[in-house]
């Protein structure tokens, strides 16, 4: 299953064509301190060692690796969002590139996993390169 970046719905017309995807597996997210109880804490840190013992089940607090997204925006408006689906479940960071025309400006911001745009200047069904790090 590949990584899908979807509109929030309603009246959203962004549309996100993922061209390829690259796992990345080195580090880990900021703020996931999970790996340091090992999935079974008993007691707290630094009281009971328990939590640091091997455990070789899944767990509901795991967070999936990080993934390079690299794709295509088109027909983007101001205040659209995006959401992680498929083999991620948020949005980590995203690096807007190219848009075809100088009066274009195309901005990202992630907050709770989610991107949303604003654009300023030209029209908004330009296509725009957008590579995200998704988990």
């Amino acid at each position: 299953m590949a990584v899908t970046l979807t509109n929030g719905g309603g009246s959203e017309t962004v549309v996100f064509t993922n061209t390829f995807e690259l796992d990345l597996y080195a580090g880990t997210q900021v703020d996931d301190t999970a790996w340091l109880d090992g999935g079974a804490a008993a007691g707290s840190y630094p009281g009971a060692l328990d939590g640091f013992q091997a455990k070789n089940t899944n767990t509901t607090d795991a967070t999936a690796g990080l993934k390079l997204v690299c794709g295509t925006l088109a027909t983007i408006t101001t205040a659209d969002t995006l959401t992680a689906g498929g083999d991620a479940s948020k949005v980590i960071a995203v690096i807007i590139g190219d848009t075809p025309d100088a009066a274009d400006a195309v901005t990202a911001t992630v907050a709770n996993g989610v991107v949303t745009f604003t654009v300023v200047g030209g029209p908004t069904n330009t296509v725009t390169t957008m590579w995200a790090i998704v988990a």
